[in-house]
């Protein structure tokens, strides 16, 4: 299991309910996946600090020329990002779910059609 023990107990919570998800779907966490892992439940913390940060702040910051987007703005929509992409990689977003499932079709189609013209 990945060491998540420096994050959040919600970006904890988040990389446990995920390697459960894992765990369950393919019965086994493959090693090729824990480094994966590891970026999401870091993009997840960075997402979360971010957010608290533009809760407690505000969106906007006092600077010399008036006022200014926070740059935690573009911290937080990277992190997502990262997070988006993670998640689709190891398959546990419902779209990539969905992909993954349309490709085995695709594949089955395929042979079907090659047995048939034989």
């Amino acid at each position: 299991m990945t060491n998540t023990e420096q994050f959040s107990t919600n970006t904890q919570a988040y990389i446990k309910g995920v390697e459960e998800y894992l765990t369950d779907k393919f019965g086994t966490i493959k090693e090729n996946w824990k480094g994966l892992i590891q970026m999401l439940a870091v993009n997840y913390e960075i997402f979360l600090q971010a957010k608290k940060y533009i809760d407690e702040n505000g969106m906007l910051q006092p600077s010399k020329y008036g006022m200014v987007a926070s740059p935690m703005i573009k911290v937080m929509n990277d992190a997502s990002i990262q997070v988006q992409k993670l998640v689709n990689s190891l398959t546990i977003s419902p779209l990539s779910e969905n992909k993954l499932k349309d490709k085995m079709v695709d594949s089955d189609e395929e042979d079907a059609i090659k047995t048939l013209l034989g």
